[in-house]
């Protein structure tokens, strides 16, 4: 029978956990886009909507897209992955929200004003 030394058992060791890595490890990974249907909305003339979508587009550079992650891991056994992508309708109704202050659907010149002032600050 051979005889082990401790460099031998440990490197037998490492080998050992390497393969079983190789061989038994569970993956998944996932990529979840997240969409909301967008919300109805008026303005109140021409100007409201300009000032409104040129405040939006800023909030897009400013913003960027949102994304969370979510990593779960035992070295070896399993490992998950998720990942949630925002879509564009979201940003949208959170300034519609926030724009329109009395929520009656309908954005006044005034509220546009008041939304594209503070989309302007960082």
């Amino acid at each position: 029978m051979p005889k082990f030394t401790t460099s031998r058992l440990v490197l037998l060791t490492v080998l050992s956990f390497l393969a079983a890595g190789a061989s038994g490890c569970i993956s998944t990974s996932r990529t979840v886009r997240r969409e909301e249907p967008r919300m109805q909305v008026e303005f109140e003339n021409d100007t409201a909507g300009r000032l409104f979508y040129e405040s939006l587009s800023h909030l897009r550079d400013h913003r960027g897209t949102s994304e969370s992650h979510s990593h779960v891991s035992l070295p070896i056994i399993f490992d998950h992955q998720n990942t949630t992508i925002e879509g564009e309708s979201i940003l949208f109704n959170e300034a519609v929200r926030r724009c329109d202050t009395n929520h009656d659907g309908k954005i006044t010149e005034l509220e546009a004003r008041i939304f594209s002032e503070q989309a302007a600050k960082p």
